[in-house]
C-alpha cells in the first residue's frame, strides 16, 4: 500500500506534457502509436485506429473534421466513442497544433491537402481528385413532356494527384403522347491531374480530359454520332467560410457535321451551415454553354456522421436561351467508397 502511495505520489510530481509533440506521446500514442501509424504492441481499444502515415488515406480530410474529432470525439463525425473529446481540456491554438503534427506523419510531398476538397457541386468539375460511386439523375420538363435523365460516374485517384472515371449515361426521351425513346447515351471515359495545391494555400488547380464515344443512338436522339474531345479546367478556393469553383471545358467534336464546338463553363458558390460532416450546404451555380445561361440554386446534405454518403438536389432554371429544354429538377447521390459509412464500435 505504501509502495502504490509512492508510486502515485512520483508519477504526479512528474512534469506534465506542454509541448504538442509531448502531449501526443503522453495522451495519444497509446492508441495511436508514436508515429501515428495506430500500431501498438499492446492495443488499448477495440477498433483500428486511422493510419496517419498513410497519405492516401489521411491527405484528403480537411482540418475542420480532425479539429471536430479531437475536441467533441469520436461520435461527433461518425466513429467510435472509444475515440473521446479534449475540447474541454485543451485550447483552439492547440486543436490547431495536433491537427499540424498529425499531417507531419504523411512523409511524402506532393498529395493536395484536404483544406482543398470542398463539397461537390451539382454541375461544377471538382478540381479535387477522388474515390466516388455518384449517381445524377434529372428530369426536364418542356410543356406536357418530360425528359428523364440518369448518370453513373466511378471515380478513382491514382498516384498522388491524378483521377480517371468513366461515366455512363441513360435516357428516356418523351417524343408524343405516351411514346418514348429510351436507352444508353455516349459512355464518357476521362482523367484529371491535379496542377497546383499547396499545403498553405486555399486554392487547388486540376486539368482533365474527357473523351465521349459514340455508344448512344443519335438518330434516337441518345447521343451525338461522333467522338467528343472534352479538355477543361477546374479551380477551387474559400473565401471566409464561402466555397468557390470553377470549370471551362471545350468540346470538340470528331466530325463537325455531326455535332457542333462549344464552350461550357460552371460557377459555383457555396457554404457549410455548420462544421459537422454531415451538415447541409447551400449553393448556387451559373451554368453556361456558348450563348446559353442557366441559374441552379441547390443544397447538399451529408447522409451519415462520417460524411462518405452525401446527396444534393437542385432546380437548374434557363436564364438565356435554352427555354425549350424548360426547367430541369437536377440532383446527386455519392458514395465515398474508402471511408467508413458508419463507426466500427
Amino acid at each position: 500500500m505504501i509502495a502504490t502511495f509512492v508510486f502515485m505520489a512520483a508519477l504526479a510530481a512528474q512534469p506534465q506534457p506542454t509541448t504538442i509533440p509531448e502531449m501526443w506521446d503522453a495522451w495519444c500514442a497509446r492508441c495511436h502509436a508514436q508515429d501515428g501509424s495506430g500500431k501498438v504492441i499492446e492495443p488499448t481499444i477495440v477498433v483500428e485506429p486511422m493510419d496517419f502515415t498513410d497519405c492516401r488515406v489521411a491527405s484528403p480530410e480537411p482540418d475542420a473534421d480532425w479539429e471536430l474529432a479531437i475536441n467533441a470525439g469520436g461520435p461527433a463525425v461518425g466513429l467510435s466513442a472509444e475515440m473521446p473529446g479534449f475540447g474541454d481540456s485543451i485550447t483552439a491554438e492547440q486543436t490547431r497544433g495536433f491537427v499540424a503534427h498529425m499531417r507531419g506523419f504523411c512523409r511524402e510531398t506532393g498529395w493536395p491537402h484536404g483544406n482543398t476538397n470542398f463539397p461537390r457541386p451539382i454541375f461544377t468539375e471538382k478540381a479535387f481528385p477522388e474515390n466516388e460511386v455518384v449517381i445524377l439523375p434529372a428530369v426536364s420538363h418542356r410543356s406536357t413532356l418530360n425528359d428523364v435523365n440518369l448518370v453513373a460516374v466511378y471515380e478513382r485517384r491514382f498516384g498522388k494527384r491524378s483521377m480517371w472515371e468513366v461515366a455512363l449515361p441513360m435516357a428516356s426521351h418523351a417524343t408524343s403522347g405516351t411514346a418514348r425513346r429510351q436507352g444508353i447515351g455516349d459512355v464518357e471515359v476521362a482523367i484529371k491531374h491535379v496542377l497546383l495545391a499547396r499545403a498553405d494555400s486555399p486554392a487547388i488547380l486540376s486539368a482533365g480530359f474527357e473523351v465521349a464515344l459514340p455508344t448512344g443512338s443519335a438518330v434516337r436522339n441518345l447521343g451525338r454520332g461522333t467522338t467528343m474531345f472534352e479538355p477543361y479546367l477546374a479551380a477551387g478556393t474559400v473565401i471566409g467560410s464561402t466555397y468557390l469553383q470553377a470549370q471551362a471545358k471545350v468540346e470538340l467534336p470528331a466530325d463537325r457535321a455531326k455535332a457542333s464546338r462549344a464552350f461550357v463553363y460552371n460557377l459555383y458558390a457555396g457554404r457549410d451551415l455548420s462544421g459537422s460532416p454531415d451538415t447541409w450546404t447551400f449553393g448556387v451555380e451559373l451554368n453556361g454553354e456558348n450563348n446559353e445561361l442557366a441559374f441552379t440554386p441547390q443544397l447538399r446534405k451529408g447522409l451519415t456522421r462520417t460524411g462518405a454518403l452525401g446527396a444534393a438536389v437542385g432546380v437548374r432554371i434557363p436564364i438565356i436561351g435554352g427555354r425549350e429544354q424548360g426547367t430541369r429538377l437536377v440532383s446527386y447521390l455519392l458514395w465515398e467508397y474508402l471511408e467508413p459509412v458508419r463507426a466500427r464500435r
